[in-house]
Order: structure tokens, then C-alpha cells, then sequence
């Protein structure tokens, strides 16, 4: 089967492992590929994120826009395959479909405006250290972030995430002691938190879930373990004040259930619908034939650093969202393509060099 050059990179792309800290095939890869489009001032930096642009950024860090998504994926991997339909395996919509297209796209930008592609390491692990240490000697008027919005979506917000841990401490006890048991308190702590976030799906809402649990052994049921540790997930809409966030889930828990923020907390973010670069995109959108929707999202990427950042950014790119970290992704020929004429328009926008 022969593929054009633009069908060949993707494909190889999506054949080269790139877990979260080992991009550096895949950073290869794309300088590779950009040089063969005539990208200026390709590299690969300290970050090992890829780097080039229309013009010289290391003299003026300062472009009208950059377009960024990430090189890394998901953990697992299985046997790519590539048809005269599109192509499957790790990655192909989170998100090499979209940082591909951004490569291919930026190509074609004017000389008017000053442009520039990055692919950036690390953020499914989820430290962003790559978007982090990107943004320390690049400063963008404007963003677009490559996330799966499935060509016609622009995502113009994303909640934030709050990650926390929780332990109880005690001593182990056999099964038949009248004794409170830290699961109990657990039980106590999650269900004061239902109390102040019920679920539902409005986007306005703050979503908690369980997402691990360390308790007990199999080999040892008839005794009540002393310890049990557990992970809770939080994402929080922009509406709502992070740090009122993190207090109440301190203050909601029960004596002897320890409870601590992991890590810096990563805000909301949303950008206007009336901001130009959402109604350029919106308009490249529909001058391709297809109509455009909003899209608010649940989870996060590397737009919530640069929104925090004061960035104006929103997030674009190929495939279908509801893929990814699943073993089904796949993205057509199509679709990458037809991404690539929208990004390529979307460029041509004089509102974006003002």
C-alpha cells in the first residue's frame, strides 16, 4: 500500500512508542519531518519536547501563535495497523492524530504570521513538564492546544483537577473484635462528600470519583487491617474557587482519616466564545463544509497551564475523544486530513497576526 508523505508520518508516529518519558523516538521523528517541510530552527529541547517555526522564535519568543499537542501516550501498546482507511494503536487519537496535522498544517502558514509547532512531553503522567518548561522560553499571544474534539468540536473549556490522598491509621484487630474499622470512616468521609457534590453531568458541576484503594489482603480475611489508604480524583469547573475546593476536603473528614492535597491543583479554564481565535477557528470549521459546536470538557490537558498562564487558548484536533486510553483507538485518513485543510484555513485568518 503507498501512502503520501503526510499519511506516512502519521503511521509511523502511531508505530513509535512514546510512554510518558520516553518521547524521544518520537521527538525524532517529528524534527525529521518538519525539516523535510521546510520548518525553521527545529529542535529538540532540554524537555526533549520538538520544536520549530515559520521564523526565528529563538530571537523572538514571542509568536502570534503556537500550536502545541503532546508526543506521549497512555501506557500499553498493541500492533498497529494501517489501511487504506486510517490507522489503529496507542496514540492514534491521544493525540498523534492531532500533533501530526499541527505539523502538517503549520507548514502552510503565512510568512505573516509568526508561527510555531510544538510537540510536548509528559502530559498524560500528569506533571505537563513539557508544556511547563516549553512555556519558560515561549511566550504565545494565542494557542491551540491538539486534543480529540472529532473535527467539528472546539473545546473551549476544560474543569480543573484536584488529586487526593487519604489514609487511615489503627491497629490490625481480628474480624470478630467490636471495634470501628477504617473502611468505616472511609464510608463516613465519601458519603459527607456525596452530600455536598450529588452526581449528574453539568459541566458546571464538581465530579469526585474513587480511583484506587489499598485494604486488606485476601490471604488474611479474618483479621481487620490497621491501615487503609485511597485515592480520590476530583475535577472542579472554573466556576468554582479551587483552594474553598481543597479546604472542604479537608475539613469533611473524620477523626482518624488523614486527608492531603497531591501535588499543585491544576484550575479550570474557559475562553469565550466572542474571543477571535474561537471565532476563527469557528469559522475555518464552517468554510470546510462542516458545522461547528462548543465543547466544555471534563477532564484537562495542557490548555489548563496555559490558560493559567494568560494564554488565550482553546483545543482542536482529529479523532473521536470518547478513544481515548481505550484499546480501540483509531483515526481515518479522512479525518486527519480533513483537519489538516481546517488548521491550514484557520491560519490564513488575518486575525491571528494582529
Amino acid at each position: 500500500m503507498s501512502l503520501s508523505p503526510s499519511r506516512h508520518f502519521l503511521a509511523e508516529l502511531v508505530k513509535t512508542k512514546s510512554f510518558s518519558g520516553h518521547e524521544s523516538a518520537a521527538a525524532l521523528l517529528c524534527t525529521q519531518r518538519m525539516r523535510e517541510l521546510g520548518y525553521k530552527h527545529v529542535k529538540i529541547d532540554e524537555a526533549g519536547n520538538v520544536v520549530g517555526g515559520n521564523y526565528d522564535y529563538t530571537k523572538d519568543p514571542n509568536p502570534d501563535i503556537l500550536l502545541f499537542s503532546h508526543l506521549d501516550t497512555v501506557g500499553g501498546f498493541w500492533l498497529v495497523k494501517v489501511d487504506d482507511n486510517g490507522v489503529s494503536g496507542r496514540g492514534a487519537v491521544d493525540a498523534k492524530g492531532c500533533l501530526a496535522s499541527y505539523i502538517e498544517a503549520g507548514a502552510k502558514a503565512p510568512s505573516s504570521l509568526k508561527m510555531v509547532v510544538a510537540g510536548v512531553t509528559r502530559e498524560e503522567d500528569p506533571s505537563s513538564k513539557g508544556a511547563k518548561h516549553l512555556f519558560t522560553y515561549l511566550k504565545p499571544r494565542l494557542a491551540i492546544n491538539g486534543e480529540p474534539s472529532n473535527l467539528e468540536g472546539v473545546t473551549i473549556a476544560y474543569k480543573g483537577r484536584i488529586l487526593v490522598e487519604c489514609h487511615s491509621e489503627g491497629s490490625p484487630l481480628h474480624a470478630g473484635a467490636h471495634a470501628e474499622n477504617p473502611i468505616e470512616k472511609t464510608i463516613e468521609y465519601y458519603e459527607k462528600l456525596r452530600n455536598h457534590f450529588p452526581r449528574h453531568h453539568a459541566f458546571d458541576s464538581v465530579i469526585f470519583n474513587v480511583t484506587h484503594i489499598n485494604y486488606g489482603s485476601k490471604t488474611e480475611l479474618n483479621t481487620i487491617p490497621g491501615r487503609l489508604e485511597f485515592y480520590i480524583d476530583v475535577r472542579v469547573p472554573p466556576t468554582r474557587d479551587m483552594r474553598e475546593i481543597e479546604s472542604l476536603l479537608i475539613s469533611a473528614a473524620p477523626d482518624g482519616l488523614n486527608v492531603s492535597i497531591m501535588g499543585p491543583s491544576f484550575g479550570g479554564c474557559e475562553l469565550s466564545t466572542n474571543h477571535p481565535l474561537a471565532r476563527a477557528m469557528v469559522a475555518a470549521i464552517r468554510s470546510t463544509g462542516l458545522t461547528p459546536r462548543y465543547l466544555k470538557k471534563s477532564g484537562m490537558a495542557d490548555m489548563n497551564l496555559s490558560m493559567a498562564l494568560g494564554i488565550s487558548t482553546l483545543a482542536y484536533g482529529p479523532g473521536d475523544s470518547k478513544l481515548d486510553h481505550t484499546d480501540a483507538e483509531v483515526i481515518s485518513w479522512a479525518d486527519y486530513e480533513k483537519a489538516i485543510e481546517v488548521l491550514t484555513t484557520f491560519l490564513q485568518n488575518p486575525a491571528l497576526a494582529k
